[in-house]
């Protein structure tokens, strides 16, 4: 019953929709338009770009990062750490392996020495001064 009733209307939709509503014309460039008359010129500019936006930006961060430059790690210094990451991670860009087992800061197996404090390396970021880390 349903196939039947979806039939007849699809169906009468032919009927009633004029024949140039839908076409498939050649160009001279040998290309074929295709275009959807049933609707008029309502979608022509849905998908074109919105000239009052204005240029497209770059996507990404727009400065950088922000890198420091003064991190040691048991003395070897580091490069390309970037302020905000985790210490093990700073560590890691150093070939210095610290141990995690929570990634919390409660077990206490990555505490380390920064500039003569202790740290869990797990939770703390690296700043933009002077930093020295010590594994214990």
């Amino acid at each position: 019953m349903l196939r039947t009733v979806v039939s007849l209307v699809a169906l009468l939709l032919l009927v009633v929709t004029p024949a140039t509503s839908f076409s498939v014309q050649p160009l001279t460039s040998g290309r074929f338009d295709t275009s959807l008359g049933i609707f008029g010129d309502a979608l022509k500019g849905a998908f074109s770009n919105d000239s009052s936006l204005g240029d497209r930006k770059n996507e990404g961060l727009s400065g950088g990062p922000n890198y420091n430059d003064k991190v040691t790690v048991n003395g070897k210094a580091v490069q390309g750490a970037v302020v905000g990451q985790k210490l093990t991670v700073v560590a890691g860009r150093a070939r210095v392996k610290i141990p995690v087992n929570c990634q919390k800061g409660d077990c206490g197996t990555c505490v380390v020495m920064m500039n003569g404090r202790k740290v869990k390396a797990c939770q703390t970021s690296l700043g933009s001064g002077k930093c020295a880390i010590q594994t214990l």
